[in-house]
């Protein structure tokens, strides 16, 4: 199904793999634009068929994780243990390009399996690494790093990454995953999967680590470290942690760098000052492609190579960007840096990426001062979910300071509750977030919240998601709606909203009850209303001329695709 305005697909997009098809047009317009930026009208999408991209499994019933090229029996088993034997579509389109080593984008929409569509496939190649070393005389192993933005979400996958776990015919945990930081140093024997947040492990690498051994410093991480994957990828590649995050990836890509030119100097007899010398081209093309790719380049070694000769294998460092949105719009945008900085990685997307999932109910609800009140309560109460007490219902506020006070409204109404935002304690968090993932006993749930729930935080069964305050951009909407109707269920969403909401919510409920992607409607910008302000109070895409989408809407949208 395709984006009216986009070229068809080339053949070999839909014969590159068994399940290109389904790679979605948010990859095909990746694929098409090394570029970033097309030619206007960029985004002028069309309603999707909600009955050909509603499926949250593989179409191949056949496939199981056991049947999967390169899955570790131990780690299928692991899975089916938990519940799990198919794989989803994601996880079915990401095995396979993290399987090759290759560098990887994962951007697929929220609760379609993305933690598992990366962690399965690398561990699986670490068990695999491991029992090869076994044998080794000098066994040399190697580590993961997960990445991700906050504690709450590093301690998520840590559960995930030890649930693949399987014990080895000594009895001893095949893999083993710690959350790092100064206040949670390593065990004595590094674990393989190491999480931590991106200021987090820096300040670690920087301070205290190098008492833990040689892969808590620099060249530790740049010689152990093969596999680097950032969760929540969008986010992390932002403002708030970008500083830090470069620096990482600066300080990882320095070694890849480094392993490259020393097999280059050997193959070809350079010297570093002598590489050092040539231009900046050449270099790049000696990074990317070994000594074949600077000799493709056009470079002149002075000792004429052997035409014959065969050149490799390289070490390469794997890189994963996983994410529920990925902006690539403009140059600055999330998906147009992580292209920038990693031009050969592999796209791996999903038809519903940025749109809201097919089996949503949304309820869109104005209030103001007088009205918000016994809106919320009733949104709340009379959810048929909630009166047969098997409700799990997520309310989102504005900021911590609005949590609290709808915290203390829930109160005076005697409506059973807990609050999960950053400013709580600890204590609070882990009592909120443990209430929420108790099994259902006849009493309905209610979480008050910040948007720091609404990315990658795993609550099972959440029934209904109420927008006491209204998204400030689509961004957070979609993380937001994207806590409910996970793993293809079904969810609710009720949203309330005020006037400086409106140019918003007039957008999203038509991209919404249309089917269309939200992508168009992505700002940076916290507020969208100052950016509608700006363009004279009309919308237009970001990235597209305003007469231009005004056509391409008006246009009827094709039957099929």
């Amino acid at each position: 199904m395709l984006l009216r305005m986009m070229p068809t697909l080339p053949v070999a997009l839909n014969s590159a793999h068994p399940s290109a098809a389904k790679l979605g047009v948010q990859c095909f317009r990746r694929l098409m634009a090394k570029k970033i930026i097309m030619n206007a009208p960029r985004m002028a999408p069309r309603a999707m068929a909600a009955t050909n991209i509603s499926s949250f499994y593989s179409e191949n019933e056949d496939l199981t994780f056991s049947s999967m090229h390169g899955m570790e029996d131990s780690v299928a088993e692991a899975l089916a243990a938990a519940g799990f034997t198919r794989p989803s579509i994601v996880q079915e389109l990401a095995s396979p390009v993290l399987m090759s080593g290759n560098d990887v984008v994962i951007a697929a929409e929220t609760g379609s399996g993305k933690t598992l569509s990366y962690l399965a496939p690398i561990v699986s190649m670490l068990i695999r690494q491991k029992k090869r070393q076994a044998e080794a005389e000098k066994p040399l192993f190697f580590h993961a790093v997960v990445l991700c933005p906050n504690a709450t979400l590093c301690h998520q996958v840590v559960a995930v990454a030890k649930s693949l776990n399987a014990s080895s015919p000594e009895g001893s945990p095949q893999i083993s995953a710690a959350f790092i930081n100064s206040s949670n140093p390593p065990p004595l024997e590094a674990p393989d999967v190491v999480v931590a947040t991106p200021a987090g492990l820096l300040n670690f690498i920087e301070g205290p680590g190098h008492s833990y051994g040689r892969l808590w410093t620099p060249d530790g991480m740049q010689a152990r470290v093969r596999h680097v994957v950032l969760d929540e990828a969008d986010l992390l590649m932002g403002r708030a942690y970008n500083k830090s995050v470069i620096e990482l990836l600066s300080m990882l890509k320095s070694g890849d760098r480094r392993r490259v030119e020393s097999k280059i100097f050997e193959e070809l007899g350079m010297m570093d000052e002598e590489f050092k010398r040539i231009p900046r081209r050449y270099q790049v093309a000696a990074w990317r492609g070994g000594t074949q790719g600077l000799l493709d380049a056009g470079f002149k070694p002075q000792v004429k190579p052997d035409p014959e000769a065969k050149y490799g294998p390289y070490w390469k460092r794997q890189y994963v960007f996983a994410a529920a949105t990925m902006p690539s719009i403009t140059y600055s945008d999330a998906g147009s840096e992580i292209n920038k900085l990693y031009p050969d990685a592999e796209w791996v997307c999903t038809d519903l990426l940025h749109q809201s999932k097919i089996k949503l109910e949304h309820t869109w609800v104005k209030v103001d001062d007088i009205t918000w009140q016994h809106e919320l309560f009733t949104a709340i109460q009379e959810d048929p979910d909630y009166k047969a007490g098997t409700a799990r219902t997520l309310v989102f506020a504005r900021d911590g300071a609005s949590a609290e006070e709808l915290s203390e409204r829930l109160d005076a109404a005697k409506i059973d509750h807990g609050v999960y935002h950053k400013s709580r304690p600890l204590a609070d968090i882990n009592a909120a977030l443990g209430m929420m993932r108790q099994p259902a006993d006849g009493k309905p749930r209610v979480l008050v919240c910040t948007d720091a729930a609404a990315r990658g935080l795993d609550l099972p069964g959440v029934t209904h998601v109420i927008q006491a305050d209204f998204a400030p951009n689509a961004i957070d909407f979609l993380h937001r709606i994207g806590r409910t109707g996970r793993a293809d269920s079904s969810g609710k969403v009720t949203s309330h909203y005020r006037d400086h909401n409106v140019p918003l919510v007039e957008v999203l409920q038509k991209f919404v009850e249309e089917g269309r992607p939200l992508e168009t409607a992505f700002s940076r910008a916290r507020s969208f209303s100052k950016k509608f302000k700006k363009s004279g109070g009309v919308f237009a895409p970001r990235g597209v001329a305003r007469p231009a989408y005004d056509q391409a809407m008006r246009a009827p949208p094709p039957m099929d695709s």
